[in-house]
């Protein structure tokens, strides 16, 4: 049965290589991209989120694809080649990639509001994978997470480490843009790029999270602590879909130049939100640091969480005379003798 999720893999992924180089063969071309539903293909093909840290995304999907099928091939030529190790890498690959889709998936529905046939196909192809890729392995799940949980808990802090730096260079950048009371087009491309690199750690954290909770569910669902980290990594994924769907779109036009013109009003409270947003992501980040650094805690979920509530708000209000901090001084500066 194997050798046949193994062949089905190697077909599969094969198929998905050839899917991102048509795409790759297109964009270099520059030829329009032929969709079969009559939905705008060139408009997620060739948008700002093509690129995965300066990397086109069809080139990542070559990549993984090439790697699926190659991997797939020895196994199904050397049975000796499957180990915990080699089963491991391309289930964690195979995840990474299948939760990239959806990502990918989510900016198409909610940010650019476009559909790309093809690039759904490969999502698609994604998903099969993922699924196919559970079913190869003949190593139960549960024994797989706690013989690699050295390396998961490396991966978890890493995740922290890289969300928690992307997070407070962010908020510390966007003030140091604001010190012209606007941002230009080069700086929220470079925002950009960190909120990338935040998504990236956040999928690190999920990930390693999983694979941490499921050999040992039944005690962790006792941990107070456990709990609120799951709240505050709820919440920073929420927050980063906020972020991106009504901040980043409008990021160029949050500027203090027209309060009273038209859709004046309108960025003005968008800019308030790209506030409390900013402060939200940073306390939630340094929460989840610290929850992962404290030892047993003797304190029970409600107040854990209380404290945590308490905390977001000041932030909140604070983000908010923040606001009214840049909006005063460049009236100061700059109103009309």
């Amino acid at each position: 049965m194997n050798s046949i999720l193994h062949i089905i893999l190697i077909f599969t992924a094969f198929g998905g290589f050839f899917l991102a180089f048509y795409i790759r063969h297109k964009k270099q071309a520059n030829e329009k991209m032929i969709c079969p539903f009559n939905s705008d293909c060139d408009a997620v093909v060739y948008s700002d989120y093509s690129k995965f840290f300066g990397v086109p995304v069809e080139i990542l999907g070559m990549l993984y694809y090439g790697i699926i099928a190659v991997s797939h091939a020895l196994f199904l030529a050397f049975p000796n080649l499957i180990s915990q190790f080699s089963i491991f890498t391309t289930l964690v690959l195979t995840i990474v990639a299948f939760l990239f889709s959806l990502y990918l998936t989510f900016i198409q529905i909610f940010t650019l509001k476009q559909w790309c046939v093809w690039c759904l196909v490969s999502a698609g192809i994604c998903t099969v994978i993922f699924v196919t890729v559970l079913s190869v392995s003949g190593f139960g799940l549960i024994p797989l997470l706690e013989s690699h949980h050295e390396l998961i808990l490396i991966g978890h802090f890493l995740g922290v480490a890289i969300g928690l730096g992307g997070a407070t260079i962010t908020d510390i950048l966007f003030f140091k843009f604001l010190k012209d009371f606007r941002i230009s087009e080069k700086e929220a491309n470079v925002i950009h790029i960190l909120s990338q690199i935040i998504w990236f750690a956040l999928a690190i954290l999920v990930l390693t999270g999983i694979g941490f909770y499921l050999p040992e569910a039944e005690e962790l669902n006792q941990s107070a602590k456990f709990l609120l980290k799951m709240v505050v990594v709820v919440v920073i994924i929420i927050n980063g879909a906020f972020l991106n769907l009504l901040v980043a779109p409008k990021l160029v036009k949050i500027s203090f130049d027209k309060e009273y013109g038209r859709g004046g009003r309108k960025l003005h409270r968008i800019r308030k939100i790209a506030f409390a947003l900013g402060a939200i992501s940073i306390v939630s980040w340094y929460s989840a640091f610290i929850l992962g650094m404290l030892g047993k805690i003797s304190f029970d979920f409600p107040f854990l969480l209380l404290i945590y509530l308490f905390l977001l708000i000041g932030a909140i209000i604070v983000s908010q005379f923040m606001e009214k901090f840049f909006f005063w001084k460049k009236t100061l500066n700059f109103a009309p003798l």
